[in-house]
């Protein structure tokens, strides 16, 4: 049985090594850890493969697999050249797991290592919500703050009277500060993920607020497919990645595209809105079943390569 550690901070927020885990740990071909969760005197020689959601830098490892994940592109300043910095600086591990093609092409490695796609999935909790009463007219799940241009929606919601919003997540503090006088305007903070989905059925609107700049443009919108599992109707700003999934899905958001004149309960209240997701594409099983990872571990196991430097 391959043992399998996911190497990960404290800090990050990473619901994919929960499902990750779980995948793995019913099969009887391997047993996964995550390194949050086990005694901290732990080895790396204690387990047979070591995969790592990329920043920089690596684990120093002897013939061991070795997986780097990139989730996501580099944010913040100058992404293109933090991108191009960790291709170099990262080395090469036996396999690499990217989120799409589109974060695959961001990092132009330039070598012959393996690669697969495994795209963001959603919990079982979402599927199997019971309907609740709405309590908010709208839920916003994610990061609140000014790099996601939260601060700028919640100025347009308060000017436009557009009702009840809740949003889950912690909250920069100038924003907290600025908004938390406003009854309409409910802030959970962090709260456990099992508990998500109960507050955001609340919701009658799902709002996917996503900067259409890079990278954030190109990447899997998690919450977004959280609304559709919930049932929500799905508001969002335009961009390309929403664009395709609204086509490949068969589905119809109202789209935010000047905010100041779209954030308009009359307008959001008599749109059509389709939803036609299909949540077992989208479970976690059916993700990492998809991508091929399980099958390209075991051979390399079986001596089709540890190649890492």
């Amino acid at each position: 049985m391959l043992k399998i550690l996911f190497v990960r901070s404290e800090k990050a927020y990473l619901p994919e090594v929960d499902a990750y885990i779980e995948y793995f740990n019913k099969t009887n071909d391997f047993l996964a850890f995550d390194s949050e969760k086990i005694n901290k005197d732990y080895s790396l020689c204690d387990f047979d493969v070591i995969w790592e959601f990329k920043g920089l830098g690596r684990a120093i490892t002897k013939d061991k697999i070795v997986v780097h994940e990139y989730a996501s592109l580099s944010t913040g300043r100058m992404p293109y050249i933090k991108n191009r910095i960790k291709s170099l600086v990262n080395g090469k591990p036996d396999l690499r797991v990217f989120l799409n093609s589109e974060v695959k092409d961001g990092f132009h490695f330039n070598d012959n290592i393996d690669y697969c796609y495994r795209d963001m999935g959603i919990s079982d909790e979402f599927i199997n919500v019971q309907p609740s009463n709405k309590e908010f007219d709208f839920v916003y799940i994610g990061a609140i703050s000014k790099t996601r241009h939260v601060d700028n929606l919640l100025r347009t919601f308060v000017k436009n009277k557009c009702g009840k919003i809740c949003l889950i997540g912690t909250p920069e503090d100038e924003i907290y500060n600025t908004y938390k006088k406003y009854k309409d305007i409910i802030f959970t903070g962090r709260v456990q993920y099992s508990y998500v989905p109960g507050i955001a059925s609340r919701s009658i609107y799902g709002l996917n607020y996503i900067p259409n700049i890079y990278p954030y443009n190109l990447q899997t919108s998690t919450k977004l497919l959280e609304y559709l599992a919930l049932g929500l109707k799905v508001i969002t700003t335009e961009y390309k990645w929403v664009n395709n999934f609204e086509i490949e899905n068969r589905c119809s958001f109202y789209k935010l595209r000047n905010i100041d004149e779209d954030l308009d309960i009359n307008k959001i209240s008599s749109f059509s809105y389709i939803n036609n997701f299909n949540t077992d594409n989208y479970t976690w099983k059916s993700i990492i079943d998809k991508s091929n990872i399980a099958k390209k571990i075991k051979q390399l196991y079986k001596g089709q390569g540890v190649y890492h430097d």
